[in-house]
């Protein structure tokens, strides 16, 4: 059990955000956000070092609990005190006390970096920032469409912000020389001191890999903040197994019948459990690679990218089908599951769309501008699938007498399967190689073919028939162990949900506003 779950317990986490106004809501955020890191006790070492403590807030089953509030922290202690405690460590000794601030929060960070009107084209930013005689900065926004979007710095609680602005630095003439309270940040010739600059004015001749460089933290944030589909996931089954054994419908003999009983409701819950169980592996394994300043730092962005990819699909899908099943149940944030894809959506998008980075994964991988660590099970059938569809992809440019207009045409459709089925093949090994169980590694080997079923039929790899036998027998070995997978995600004390039982539920309905007639009152009383 983590040091989190006692403040499952607390005042702050009790509360029904749901019933709350939406200012409410984002106060509360903050106040769980700020007990979240506090309780996680992360220091200067651990954001700067990116230790075992930093990797695993994300995937601490707390964070499920206020999706708002796992936003803020993950900007708090990756985005805003990850990039200054950089400066810190070396050039800026005088930010060590603000990054402790940050960390403890008695300041508010954010990170200004994507615009409004170029998204993710962020090297073209328009926000400037003009060094003025006096050695001040002159901080603005040149139109409307220049504004910072979206993080939240609308003030809260009267605590102070401070933000990482990212601007073109523009230098005069001289001799030789993100509910979260997202919003539009704009600045109006705003006057900053000479050490409102992080780094240097000299100009470099390395300019979009010095960029690149200053924004290192979202290249871990999109690894790190991906792994939130792994509780996700363990919160998520939970409460749709105990749903599915406290649900019961008549059956065809007349008897009550839990719902669990059905194959349509094992099915999608014993693939959620799986594919928590085999994502953990490859996020300790991704975590291993990332962590090695061996590798090309643009393979261990790769394998960041893939594991991206993967851990949102599965989580997205789960999350639908999972809430689906629970009927009516499923459409009520109050049983978290429907809140769970919302959160996910946004994840998608944090630090690094998925498709961008895809495509940019793949042309590389096809321009063979590095590789990525093959497959130790080679002959797998993840591992074929993968090998297939990049030697297609490599085919289809080749043999044209454009490359770039092949593969925007014929490749780029498809960059985001190709990259799933890395970060399949990835997890898969990550998972035999860790020893994960045989019946949860081969339902996660079934998921993974099941999205591109065409292609194993296609190569004689399996048939349709076989899949569903392979599928079948893979469920049959892991359902009779559902309680064993269920205990050891250790996630009970991080469920809200009041479906899970009939004492959740009645305690949940006397927290409902309950609205009565007048004239029924007096009708009763005279009955």
């Amino acid at each position: 059990m983590t040091s989190t779950s006692q403040l499952c317990q607390s005042d702050i986490f009790k509360k029904r955000s749901e019933l709350l106004n939406r200012d409410a809501r984002a106060v509360l955020s903050y106040e769980r956000a700020r007990a979240i890191g506090l309780a996680l006790g992360i220091t200067l070492h651990d954001t700067l070092h990116l230790t075992q403590n930093f990797w695993a807030i994300h995937t601490d089953p707390v964070m499920v609990l206020d999706g708002a509030a796992s936003t803020l922290l993950t900007i708090q202690y990756n985005l805003v005190a990850g990039t200054l405690a950089k400066y810190a460590a070396t050039t800026r000794p005088d930010l060590v006390s603000l990054v402790e601030d940050i960390l403890r929060w008695d300041v508010i960070g954010q990170f200004c970096l994507t615009e409004l009107g170029r998204g993710l084209d962020i090297f073209r930013m328009r926000t400037s920032a003009t060094l003025l005689p006096t050695g001040q900065f002159d901080l603005h926004t040149p139109s409307p469409s220049d504004a910072k979007f979206m993080p939240p710095t609308i003030p809260v609680k009267g605590l102070p912000c401070v933000a990482v602005v990212f601007a073109q630095l523009l230098l005069p003439p001289r001799g030789g020389s993100s509910p979260v309270n997202h919003t539009l940040t704009s600045f109006n010739h705003v006057r900053l001191p000479p050490s409102a600059l992080l780094g240097d004015l000299t100009k470099s001749n390395t300019m979009h890999r010095d960029f690149m460089s200053s924004i290192w933290r979202v290249a871990v944030g999109s690894l790190a903040l991906s792994s939130l589909a792994i509780p996700y996931l363990q919160v998520g089954s939970f409460v749709a197994a105990r749903y599915f054994q406290r649900r019961h419908v008549t059956s065809l003999q007349g008897n009550p019948l839990p719902i669990i009983s059905y194959r349509t409701q094992q099915l999608p819950l014993l693939h959620a459990i799986a594919q928590a169980f085999v994502l953990r592996a490859l996020y300790k394994w991704a975590i291993e690679q990332f962590m090695d300043k061996n590798l090309d730092v643009r393979v261990r962005h790769g394998i960041a990218a893939c594991c991206k990819a993967v851990m949102v699909q599965h989580a997205q899908v789960a999350n639908y089908v999972l809430s689906e099943r629970l009927g009516a149940q499923g459409l009520f944030e109050y049983n978290q599951l429907s809140n769970f894809y919302s959160e996910m959506r946004g994840v998608s998008i944090a630090e690094g769309d998925i498709l961008g980075l895809s495509m940019r994964l793949v042309a590389d991988t096809l321009a063979q501008t590095y590789k990525l660590p093959p497959s130790t099970h080679p002959d797998g059938p993840l591992a074929m699938h993968e090998i297939s569809l990049f030697d297609e992809a490599t085919e289809t440019v080749s043999s044209s007498s454009d490359f770039t207009q092949a593969f925007m045409q014929y490749v780029q459709p498809r960059c985001q399967l190709m990259v799933e089925s890395m970060g399949h093949r990835m997890a898969c090994d990550a998972a035999v190689d860790q020893e994960v169980s045989q019946c949860l590694v081969d339902l996660y080997i079934i998921n993974a073919i099941k999205t591109d079923a065409a292609w194993y039929v296609e190569h004689g790899v399996f048939t349709r028939k076989a899949i569903v036998h392979m599928e079948d027998a893979a469920l049959s070995a892991a359902l009779p162990r559902l309680e064993e997978w269920l205990t050891a995600m250790e996630v009970e004390p991080y469920v809200s949900s009041p479906v899970i039982s009939d004492k959740r539920w009645e305690e949940f309905s006397k927290m409902l506003p309950v609205y009565r007639s007048p004239q029924a009152q007096v009708l009763a009383a005279r009955l």
